[in-house]
């Protein structure tokens, strides 16, 4: 009965430390995800996947290319 006894704890004992070792990846949890809106529109994105311009001087950011692009036409400071 002892000798069971060892055994369980030494297993236990070996779990516990092979866990410290090794940790799953399933514990981390990623963090929250950033989301910008896209001007253009409308549509949310990650932030870190978001096409990012600058316009008259202010930083935005975009889904694609081509709202980039409809959105820079649109809103073009014109010199006098």
């Amino acid at each position: 009965m002892t000798r069971l006894a060892l055994f369980g704890i030494a297993v236990i004992f070996i779990i516990l430390v092979a866990r410290m070792i090794f940790p799953s990846s399933s514990s981390k949890e990623p963090g929250p995800t950033e989301m910008v809106q896209d001007p253009n529109n409308g549509v949310y994105i990650p932030k870190s996947e978001a096409i990012k311009k600058m316009v008259n001087g202010t930083e935005y950011y975009f889904s694609t290319e081509q709202s980039a692009e409809e959105y820079i036409k649109k809103n073009q400071t014109k010199p006098d």
